[in-house]
């Protein structure tokens, strides 16, 4: 297993951030590192965990979802769930983008996608605020998405 990452490596990491869905060959030549080295620490640095999994920036206002809002959440402690198993659940709804435990005076924090307020007031109210677990929540709207 790789107790670290060399300069190779996070050159690598850099250029599939921006780059992901490139062909290793592509990789290949812009790094000026041979495919087969590519191809082979790409594997390495994913079977070692460095690498999670790829994936895809949506931009959700083109997707028709033109309210984005982190939702603060404090857990319940006398609920019948943990809060492990609760954000576990929140991250498997439909207009969840994220879910991360956090510290401070909240313990989850959800990052949501909505078509309009109205479905997103239906999400808080309906969904969320039902939810075994959840004691109080905070929603703040974005009016913009950097990163």
């Amino acid at each position: 297993m790789l107790d670290s990452v060399d300069k190779k490596d996070v050159k690598i990491i850099d250029y599939l951030k921006e780059h992901g869905r490139d062909k290793i060959s592509d990789l290949s030549n812009a790094l000026n590192i041979p495919r087969a080295t590519i191809f082979e620490r790409m594997e390495r640095l994913r079977k070692d965990g460095f690498i999670k999994k790829y994936t895809v920036d949506l931009n959700y206002e083109k997707l028709g979802y033109s309210v984005l809002s982190y939702i603060l959440i404090q857990y319940d402690s006398k609920s019948k769930t943990d809060q492990r198993t609760l954000c576990n659940n929140l991250a498997k709804l439909d207009s969840v983008i994220s879910a991360s435990i956090i510290t401070g005076d909240w313990d989850i924090m959800i990052l949501t996608a909505q078509k309009s307020m109205k479905d997103l007031s239906n999400f808080v109210l309906e969904k969320l605020r039902t939810l075994d677990g959840v004691e109080k929540s905070l929603t703040i709207p974005l009016f913009e998405r950097i990163l």
